[in-house]
């Protein structure tokens, strides 16, 4: 079993739409680091309402005394990070998670530290070569995701064709 750590902006696109499931298809077990964990406590006392049940839905990860040390490293090696990108890359550097992002920085911090990532259009790909949605029912997944997350999905037809 592949585990995974998701920073918030993986996390709020599928709370969005309320499909947290697909996720837990994919990984049963979905970590977060202890900022992330703010970050949906935060957007929950905002009112948004997709964040209870994100949070409720996800394992937190702690930070051991040697993690936050490598926090603060990294926090000055990769200031364009939010603490929650930062965190998550840590633990999943020294944890050997799977790293479920969207952050372009992100990403390219990933690929510097040899960390296995996953992005959006990566899960979405998943989730059809799994067999967990079938065609039609993705692409109404990426057209919700499209209305309500704002995000464009550039490879949509792609992941559609493939």
């Amino acid at each position: 079993m592949t585990l995974a750590i998701a920073d918030t902006d993986i996390l709020s696109t599928f709370g969005k739409l309320g499909r947290i499931d697909l996720l837990h298809k994919l990984f049963p077990k979905i970590c977060v680091a202890p900022a992330v964990y703010r970050e949906l406590g935060t957007a929950e006392r905002l009112g948004f309402p997709w964040a209870k049940a994100v949070r409720e839905a996800v394992e937190l990860l702690p930070l051991t005394k040697n993690e936050v040390k490598e926090v603060e490293r990294f926090a000055v090696f990769y200031h364009q990070l939010g603490s929650g990108e930062i965190e998550t890359l840590v633990l999943a550097n020294t944890h050997h998670l799977l790293c479920l992002t969207n952050d372009r920085q992100a990403k390219a911090v990933c690929r510097t530290l040899n960390c296995s990532y996953l992005n959006l259009e990566d899960l979405l790909r998943a989730f059809k070569n799994k067999g967990i949605l079938t065609v039609a029912t993705l692409k109404h997944l990426i057209e919700q995701i499209e209305e309500k997350d704002r995000t464009r999905i550039k490879a949509k037809d792609q992941i559609l064709k493939e």
